[in-house]
């Protein structure tokens, strides 16, 4: 008897244990399904989301406007570049308005609305994103704001 417990909590701790672990991300398999994707955790500053998006093995990102682009070469580090910028802006409106296939992948430009506070107070900038299809999925390599 005392087998027959220790086997059921050995089996339901265990299948407690897979259900906390987040499910396999689903290949994104078009730019447009990226881009959407994109705009979805922009608008969340959701920045575990936006680093599931990137390809940490070539990716740069620059969302200051003007500032050089950053290699982030980690899920880890995608999300904190992610995070550290957008968290310090109100984004009132982040929308992708075209696209377009480049040497590169596809290139999309995207309008940024958003309050810097301060002297920088609410603004328009333009983001250009450029992906590129990897193992079967579409995935993002360079962000970069401008004014």
């Amino acid at each position: 008897m005392r087998l027959l417990t220790v086997a059921l909590g050995f089996l339901l701790t265990a299948s407690a244990s897979t259900a906390d672990e987040p499910p396999p991300e689903s290949p994104i398999a078009s730019p447009a399904a990226l881009f959407a994707a994109v705009e979805e955790a922009w608008l969340r500053a959701d920045g575990e989301r936006f680093a599931s998006l990137v390809d940490t093995t070539a990716v740069r990102i620059a969302l200051k406007p003007g500032e050089s682009p950053k290699a982030a070469v980690t899920r880890t580090a995608a999300a904190f570049l992610f995070q550290d910028q957008v968290r310090l802006v109100a984004t009132k409106e982040f929308r992708v308005v075209r696209f377009q296939p480049s040497k590169r992948g596809v290139t999309a430009a995207a309008a940024w609305r958003g309050d810097w506070g301060g002297r920088r107070g609410e603004r328009d900038v333009e983001v250009t994103l450029i992906a590129a299809r990897r193992a079967g999925r579409w995935l993002l390599i360079e962000v970069r704001a401008k004014d």
